[in-house]
């Protein structure tokens, strides 16, 4: 659930599906260039040449991110059926401004989707967790 709280702060308030957080994210790497094109020359051959060695990490950094989310996909379906057969704790994260400020675990859909909507009208009237009203 995303929300603005009085003071136009952006919170989000949601279930973490998996007992972990991502660790690979694709940075902004600012406004897009538009359509570049060299010419078939050698000099613009040397010229893609080093673009290509300069564009390879950013390339395997794709590939990582998204073979990660391909594995996240595989254990998604996994993770939930042993979360709802062992009984194991949902955890809710409140983020603000994108950063985590709070987690906790709390047992069962129903009563985290409930915990969630609390929380979320807390920082909606300028309450909410201590740990996440205390963090900048």
């Amino acid at each position: 659930m995303r929300l603005r709280d009085d003071r136009d702060v952006r919170w989000s308030v949601r279930r973490r599906w998996l007992p972990w957080r991502r660790k690979t994210s694709v940075p902004d790497w600012g406004p897009d260039v538009g359509d570049i094109s060299l010419g078939d020359d050698p000099i613009s051959a040397v010229i893609g040449i080093v673009l290509m060695i300069l564009l390879l990490p950013v390339l395997v950094l794709a590939l990582v991110v998204g073979l990660e989310f391909l594995l996240l996909l595989l254990l998604v379906p996994v993770w939930v059926v042993v979360r709802v057969v062992f009984g194991l704790p949902w955890t809710v994260v409140v983020r603000r401004e994108g950063r985590v400020v709070h987690e906790e675990g709390v047992r069962g859909w129903r009563a985290s989707s409930e915990r969630i909507d609390v929380i979320a009208a807390e920082l909606r009237t300028g309450r909410g967790p201590a740990v996440a009203r205390t963090n900048p």
